[in-house]
């Protein structure tokens, strides 16, 4: 997942646009599946080891073949290199042995968190985005809709046997400070050179674990492990990242929030289908809540509102 910029967006939208904007949020709800499906079959670090490193090569020989040219400094180097750490090695590890303990769907409905906890960074961090009235009412009914997703009683017992749901939402908290950094540090840079550096780098990181401790299950390799992981890397990084860059082109970054709208009931449906997993009362009420936050957060129907208002 990379940054949603809320500040910038086309309001209206062709269906060309809505079918790019709801396949990338089903494509991001897939990964939670992929995750799930993946955990019956290899360790979570290997999980994410695969999805970094198979993205990553593709993107590479994408690159290469297309004769892509673009400048690479030291300085963007060492911004990458962090943006790799906090967009991908943490939060996809957090996330993966996050799901050991907790359902895909209920992953999804707390990674939405991302967008409430970027925007408050983004008011201390970054001078021009400021916590407005309608921003700061967003993340606070989006934080109530977490609380109630996750249970008030998992609070108090942190360190049960289900404290995967902790690891998710600090996976959250890597996913804003990647945004945070990518507008400070990355503006300048091409999309598509920033996710190819970030997977290439999350590779180069994690390659060594995976050589010295994991070393026999990499040479023991099923095919379903193989298949699995390449569709996975293949589905929901190298083509929702390719979806992600056309929707910056066609509409602008702020209508990618849709896409943190349409995850969780994207990754529930899924996992039901496929898995016959169950979402919970109180799942289903915080992910309503959650998502009056996220709409509240947009902007959107308040502006449509006043416009609306104006005419009368």
């Amino acid at each position: 997942m990379l940054i949603l910029d809320i500040s910038c967006y086309r309001s209206v939208m062709s269906n060309r646009d809505w079918f790019l904007v709801i396949s990338l949020g089903i494509l991001w709800g897939a990964s939670f599946l992929f995750v799930e499906v993946l955990l019956d079959l290899i360790n979570p670090f290997l999980i994410v080891y695969f999805r970094v490193s198979i993205a990553s090569v593709i993107l590479v020989l994408y690159l290469y073949l297309s004769k892509t040219k673009f400048k690479v400094t030291n300085k963007i180097v060492y911004y990458l290199f962090i943006m790799a750490l906090l967009n991908n090695v943490v939060p996809f590890l957090l996330i993966a042995y996050g799901q050991q303990t907790t359902t895909g769907g209920l992953a999804s409905i707390l990674n939405a968190n991302t967008s409430l906890i970027t925007i408050l960074l983004a008011s201390m961090f970054i001078s021009y985005e400021k916590l407005t009235v309608n921003r700061l009412l967003g993340v606070l009914i989006g934080l109530l809709g977490i609380i109630i997703a996750v249970g008030y009683g998992s609070f108090s017992t942190f360190f049960d046997d289900s404290n995967g749901k902790f690891l998710i939402l600090l996976a959250t908290v890597s996913y804003s400070f990647a945004g945070i950094w990518a507008k400070l540090k990355l503006s300048d840079v091409p999309p598509l050179i920033s996710a190819t550096g970030m997977l290439t780098f999350s590779t180069v990181i994690l390659s060594p674990f995976a050589a010295i401790y994991f070393y026999d299950d990499l040479i023991n390799l099923s095919f379903p492990i193989i298949f699995y992981s390449v569709m996975f890397a293949l589905l929901c990084s190298v083509i929702a990242y390719f979806l992600y860059f056309k929707i910056l082109e066609n509409t602008g970054a702020g209508n990618l929030l849709i896409c943190t709208i349409i995850i969780p009931p994207a990754s529930i449906i899924l996992n039901s289908l496929v898995l016959g997993e169950i979402i919970s009362t109180s799942e289903l009420i915080g992910l309503i809540i959650i998502t009056v936050g996220l709409i509240i957060l947009d902007g959107r129907c308040r502006k449509f509102l006043l416009h609306n208002n104006k005419i009368k």
